[in-house]
């Protein structure tokens, strides 16, 4: 197995290195150790919010009610 010089650049050198490009980006290649793998996929814009995260006290009867009508009980208590 290779050794890896494992030199550490100083402050001094960093005005030794080159300037980097956008087309030394375009042809960078992502590697996991020595494999070469497909560049990470990004995600794209967020959609807005169509809702509005808040803190709500709500009576125990009232909570119980929506539980008792099944699975997606507090969809059912955004829409009363």
């Amino acid at each position: 197995m290779k050794k890896v010089d494992t030199h550490s650049i100083k402050s001094d050198e960093y005005d030794e290195l080159p300037e980097l490009t956008d087309e030394m980006f375009d042809r960078a290649v992502y590697k996991v150790g020595s494999i070469e793998k497909p560049t990470p996929k990004r995600r794209g814009p967020q959609k807005t919010p169509t809702k509005i995260a808040i803190y709500l006290r709500l009576p125990h009867e009232v909570v119980e009610y929506f539980k008792s009508e099944g699975s997606g009980w507090q969809t059912k208590m955004g829409y009363a």
